[in-house]
């Protein structure tokens, strides 16, 4: 990958909010050079999306998060892929992971309140064709996601890490 590309995309990880000329100054390349890396990225479909990480809790909204543990009944040919897309394609389902250990997938959902998640794991997720079995757990409060912290006390009182 060039060395520009990579050095773009991790300013741009960092913060999405960064202009190209912001992040050119700080590469110290020529905006040109960074715009021409995004479009290529965006070409490639390197860059899936942009958004904001949003606290809802402090403007009163409030949403139910919930980690769900799927153990798959694999597919001839296609093994877990096949249920993992069906999965993905859910509204609630913000993230799937195929993963190691006792269960197959590991699923994040979202919902207005216990009800959205119940009824979806319930009688939609629970009951898809390829799902041998569920286990949810529900988050009972998120202090840092993707790197960012969501509670404000945790971003002003970051501890030093001292070795």
């Amino acid at each position: 990958m060039d060395s520009i590309l990579e050095s773009v995309l991790r300013e741009l990880a960092r913060d999405a909010r960064l202009s190209a000329g912001e992040i050119a100054a700080t590469l110290g390349v020529e905006e040109s050079a960074v715009t021409d890396a995004v479009s290529e990225a965006e070409e490639r479909s390197i860059i899936l999306g942009r958004g904001a990480k949003i606290n809802w809790e402090t403007l009163g909204l409030s949403t139910v998060y919930a980690v769900v543990e799927v153990t798959v009944e694999p597919q001839e040919n296609v093994g877990y892929n096949a249920v993992a897309r069906r999965i993905a394609r859910f509204d609630e389902v913000r993230t799937v992971y195929f993963v190691s250990g006792a269960y197959d997938l590991l699923v994040m959902v979202e919902a207005d309140n216990m009800r959205g998640i119940s009824d979806f794991v319930g009688d939609r997720l629970a009951t898809m064709s390829g799902v041998k079995g569920t286990t949810t757990r529900v988050l009972m409060r998120r202090y840092k996601e993707d790197g960012v912290f969501l509670d404000a006390d945790l971003q002003n009182d970051r501890q030093k890490v001292v070795f």
